[in-house]
Parts: structure tokens; C-alpha cells; sequence
């Protein structure tokens, strides 16, 4: 079996751990292994995720059996829990104080903390170390890699499911694409100081811009669609750099926002698709850094497919999906939404804001054609109608009856 995998990367941006060995967590645990499995004679565990109000992943665990809603975070190497958290759960942190550093080169200070059980549905791992960091307001935490990464992971944004197959053993999807993962971590003991293990990790899928291939990490933790660092974006779109903008939507790193601009990448590749004009988020960390010489799929691309991660295998699987699943931006019409249609924020000022609509309304139709049918390639034709061209769209706003109103498309 390969080795566990990712950078840690809260939220949206968080770069490996470095910092000083914690003292042992309890004389009980101290050697303790850390194991896991599924129930005897299981073939597989599904449970259900929901949306967030960013449109993040969200899973309900039991942490030591207690409730808690988790972020699925792909690009965290660890599971970490806010301060907030560990104090709701009787998880008290120990040892001395370790440090992670985020894209945009702070340090933030956390400790680390041993959990008796973690359980996923029937699904469980027993000694799993987590850490304690500071995250943003309204986040519980992250389920990271460093618990998923004993199983095939399957998850699946149309039917909101996360399935846990043994390693190796998830079955193909017709349609699939399959893209080698780099990944190199250590899993340390529960309770045993391993410097070289979560501290020293990497994971990535090739991806191709223009004729340039390099490497991202597949974060479904990130609020993005792709990232790059400035030095590499120069590289390899220098034009589109020149042309950046400041971001609309700055993401947040593990203590509050990121500064970054908004570049029209002109072609990415990412498995069976190839995208034009993809909105790409350009940071610049600093030199050296972890982020410096790779980029960042985020969630707002991967969940326009099925994704498999077969860490045993050293695999991502892709099955492409239908429809519109992703935190939908339309330049045009001033709007985010989330996959399940519900506004984030509207552009002040833009074509949405001018019509009425809010954060939190539920968009249901454009010009008499329900968006939980749509088509990614529907969702588009009415993204590029011209601008001043009139668009009726229905939407509900809380309880209420739906909406009708018209929003005047501007330029993209």
C-alpha cells in the first residue's frame, strides 16, 4: 500500500506542518497503533454528505461518539478539528506547540490530540491523531486524508454520497478516467513522534496548460476552481497574468482570508476535459514554499465529476457527470450559487443585485428550464447570450412562493 498523502491545507490554503516533535499524548496511548476497518464481511460503507453554505462537502462522523459535521477535505493531509471543537468534544490538546504555515507565509500556532474512534457511518478508525488549529468562523473542522486514506474513497457530488471501499477494491465506473496520484507520507503510530511523516507529504495529478505540464493537488477543501502560484502562472500563461484582476471572492486559509487575483487561464486540461477561459486564482507564496511549484484543482472543478481516490493503487478516478454540479459563477448575470442552487453572493450592483435577488434565495429556473436538469453545456449557451439580452429566471426566497424576474446580462 502506498504511503498516506496531501499537504495540509485548511480551508483553502494550508502548507505542510513543520515544527517541534509533541511530547507523548498519555502514558495509556503513547504506543498505541492506530488501526481502522470496515464492519466483517462489508463490501463497502456509504453515508451522505451535505452542501455547506460555501458549497463545501460536508460529513456527519462521531468523534469518540460524539456528533460532529466535518468538512471532506481532499487537500488536507490530516484530520483537524478548530479549538472550539476539541473543546466540545473533551479532547484536550498536549504537548508542545507545533506550526503550519499558510500560502500566504503566516505561521499559526496548534497542537496536536489523540481520539479513541473515529466512525464514518459503520466505518471506524481507533488512535487517530488530529490536530488543533485556529480555522475560520463556522467551521468544526476537517476530514482529512490521514483518516480517509486506509480505503477507496468514491465521492459522488450528484447523489451527495461518500463511499469507503477496502483498499484496491472499489469497482470501475463505465466512462472513467484515470489519472496516476503522487503521494508520499508516513502514517506515524498514534501517540509516537514521526517528524518525516506528517510532516513531510505531498500529493498531485498532472494537468496540462497549453503545452506546459505540471502538477496540482485535487483539494475538494479548496473554494477555488484552479490555482496557481504567480511564479508559475508567469511561466506558463504570462499574458493571462498580465490581464489579472483582483479577486471577486478571496478564499480562506487557516487563519481567515487570502489575497489573490483573478487570471482567465487560457487552456487547462484536467482528465477527459480540456476548458477555455477557466477563472484561475493567482496567490504568491512565498519563495520556497510548498505552493510554489504546484498548482490547485478546487472544488469548484472537481465536482463536476465522480471522484475516486485509490491511494493503494496510486490513483485519482474521473467520471465526468451531466450535470450542473458545481458553485456555479456567471460573470454575466453577476451570481454565485451553490450546487444546490442556492445564492452565495450576488456582484453589487451586477445584474442579479439589480433584479432583487440575495444570498440565500434559491435559484430554480432559467427561461422556463429547471437547473437541476441543466446541463453543463445549457448552463453555458445562457451564460454567453449577449449582453443586454433579457433573462427570466424563478427563484424562492425562504418560505415564500417562487419568484419570477428578469436579469439584464452585462459584458463577461
Amino acid at each position: 500500500m502506498l504511503p498516506r498523502c496531501l499537504a495540509l491545507l485548511l480551508s483553502c490554503a494550508v502548507l505542510p506542518l513543520q515544527g517541534e516533535d509533541p511530547q507523548p499524548i498519555s502514558a495509556a496511548l503513547a504506543g498505541a497503533l492506530r488501526t481502522s476497518g470496515l464492519p466483517a464481511g462489508a463490501d463497502s460503507v456509504t453515508v451522505p454528505f451535505e452542501y455547506n453554505i460555501s458549497g463545501s462537502f460536508t460529513v456527519e462522523v462521531l468523534i469518540d461518539g460524539k456528533p460532529m459535521r466535518l468538512v471532506l477535505d481532499s487537500g488536507s493531509c490530516v484530520t483537524a478539528f478548530s479549538p472550539g471543537t476539541a473543546q466540545k468534544l473533551g479532547l484536550p490538546a498536549v504537548g508542545r506547540s507545533e506550526s503550519a504555515t499558510s500560502a500566504s507565509g503566516e505561521r499559526v500556532a496548534g497542537q496536536r490530540v489523540l481520539t479513541k474512534r473515529i466512525s464514518i457511518g459503520d466505518a471506524w478508525t481507533e488512535n487517530e491523531p488530529v490536530f488543533i488549529y485556529d480555522m475560520p468562523p463556522g467551521m468544526n473542522g476537517l476530514l482529512g486524508v490521514s483518516t480517509l486514506a486506509d480505503w477507496d474513497v468514491r465521492i459522488d457530488p450528484a447523489n451527495k454520497k461518500l463511499t469507503l471501499f477496502p483498499a484496491g477494491k472499489a469497482p470501475p465506473l463505465e466512462g472513467e478516467t484515470v489519472l496516476p496520484l503522487s503521494c508520499k507520507m508516513v502514517h506515524p503510530q498514534a501517540g509516537i513522534s514521526n517528524r518525516q511523516g506528517y510532516h513531510k507529504m505531498n500529493l498531485a495529478v498532472p494537468v496540462r496548460v497549453g503545452h506546459h505540464e505540471l502538477m496540482a493537488t485535487p483539494d475538494t477543501g479548496h473554494g477555488t476552481t484552479f490555482q496557481l502560484p504567480s511564479v508559475l502562472m508567469e511561466k506558463v500563461a504570462p499574458e493571462a497574468l498580465k490581464n489579472a484582476l483582483p479577486g471577486l471572492v478571496t478564499g480562506f486559509s487557516i487563519s481567515g482570508k487570502t489575497l489573490s487575483r483573478d487570471a482567465k487561464l487560457p487552456e487547462l486540461t484536467f482528465g477527459p476535459d480540456t476548458l477555455h477561459g477557466l477563472s484561475t486564482n493567482v496567490i504568491s507564496p512565498p519563495p520556497g514554499s510548498a505552493d510554489e511549484d504546484k498548482g490547485i484543482v478546487g472544488l469548484n472543478l472537481l465536482r463536476h465529476y465522480v471522484l475516486t481516490f485509490r491511494f493503494s493503487a496510486g490513483e485519482l478516478r474521473l467520471k465526468p457527470l451531466g450535470t450542473v454540479q458545481e458553485i456555479t459563477r456567471s460573470s454575466t448575470a453577476g451570481i454565485y450559487m451553490n450546487p444546490d442552487f442556492r445564492i452565495i453572493s450576488v456582484v453589487p450592483d451586477g445584474p442579479a443585485d439589480k433584479a432583487g435577488l440575495r444570498a440565500g434565495d434559491e435559484m430554480q429556473e432559467i427561461e422556463d428550464h429547471p437547473l437541476k436538469t441543466m446541463t453543463r453545456e445549457e448552463f453555458t449557451t445562457f451564460k454567453r447570450l449577449p449582453p443586454g439580452t433579457p433573462v427570466k429566471v424563478r427563484y424562492r426566497r425562504g418560505g415564500l412562493s417562487p419568484v419570477e424576474t428578469h436579469l439584464i446580462l452585462v459584458k463577461e
